[in-house]
């Protein structure tokens, strides 16, 4: 049986709305056998769309006729594995700016050319639009600053609602953060994130927006490192896709990680120097929000309160119909 997010006590959240009803898995119909299609359950599979650590798939419901993502996990010693149990505790997050869990199985048996696998899924709404990293690095979409702002607002209100709930997600990176139907960003993929009061952080975050103290293993508070990667963003937000620095790389000759960590001054220098067309994007303002954002000591960083009340962020940002005519000119 398909569990609803009624059925699984989890972490609490306060009042966030959304516009994404609760799935009725219970209410399904059995399913039609038809040769063409791949199963799971009631749900017919269209495609793979990620293959990450976990493949996400496309999904159908005959019942619904709609769309969502079904990210899937193998069950470990035949039993759900720790990525899909610790993903389905922030199921019951209901916000503009997170991605929506309609329901989860933690056993379901998959058949393909003769051979079953037992699996655990769990089902989210789908965004049609994929993700920022494929907006820039493969359809070489760039923002201007003013939608850079927008998606940025969207991304801090997103964060907001976790940090206030006592969740970090530990992996805020292009690739987890989505566009959805609405041209919404959302927030995804939990898998790795950390509630207060967990005994440990066991995330490894991503290379090059990942903060020093996940690097370096010694990460004692959450918040302050989903900070530190949101200035990531921020950055290739801004910048249209670059990437403030290598992490351990050297880019001709210099370490900007290191710079940026003991000498934000020189690491403006040098990235002024390496990219002359885009230093005019790095007014006064920006620069200092994004310093703000990822110092190397995480008590010293912008808490999401603080990264509100800067001058860069009190910008003009777009209105949601504003937002919606242009993303929509920018996909033709």
């Amino acid at each position: 049986m398909i569990q609803t997010l009624s059925s699984h006590p989890t972490v609490q959240s306060t009042p966030c709305s959304s516009s994404n009803p609760v799935m009725d898995t219970q209410n399904f119909y059995p399913r039609q056998q038809k040769q063409d299609h791949v199963y799971f359950d009631d749900f017919i599979v269209l495609k793979r769309i990620s293959q990450a650590k976990f493949s996400v798939y496309l999904v159908t419901h005959p019942q619904t006729e709609q769309l969502y993502a079904m990210k899937v996990y193998p069950r470990e010693h035949e039993k759900p594995n720790f990525f899909f149990h610790n993903e389905i505790r922030f199921s019951r997050f209901q916000h503009p700016n997170i991605v929506s869990t309609l329901g989860y199985k933690d056993n379901s048996t998959f058949s393909r050319e003769g051979s079953a696998h037992n699996l655990s899924y769990i089902v989210m709404e789908f965004a049609p639009y994929g993700d920022l990293f494929d907006l820039f690095m493969e359809q070489k979409h760039f923002f201007d600053e003013k939608l850079a702002r927008t998606y940025f607002h969207q991304l801090i209100a997103g964060l907001e609602c976790l940090h206030e709930n006592g969740v970090a997600h530990l992996d805020i990176k292009l690739e987890n953060l989505l566009i959805g139907e609405d041209y919404q960003l959302k927030i995804a993929d939990f898998d790795l994130s950390y509630i207060e009061g967990d005994e440990k952080i066991h995330a490894l975050g991503s290379r090059c927006y990942r903060a020093p103290e996940i690097l370096y293993k010694n990460c004692e508070e959450g918040k302050p490192a989903d900070v530190y990667s949101a200035g990531i963003v921020l950055f290739m937000l801004q910048s249209q896709g670059m990437l403030p620095h290598l992490e351990g790389q050297e880019y001709q000759g210099v370490n900007l990680f290191e710079l940026l960590n003991e000498n934000p001054e020189m690491f403006w220098l040098k990235h002024c120097e390496f990219h002359r067309e885009k230093a005019e994007l790095f007014t006064e303002e920006f620069r200092e929000l994004f310093i703000g954002m990822t110092k190397k000591n995480p008590k010293e960083r912008l808490t999401v309160q603080e990264i509100k009340e800067s001058r860069w962020y009190n910008g003009e940002i777009y209105s949601d119909d504003e937002l919606v005519d242009i993303m929509e000119e920018m996909m033709l």
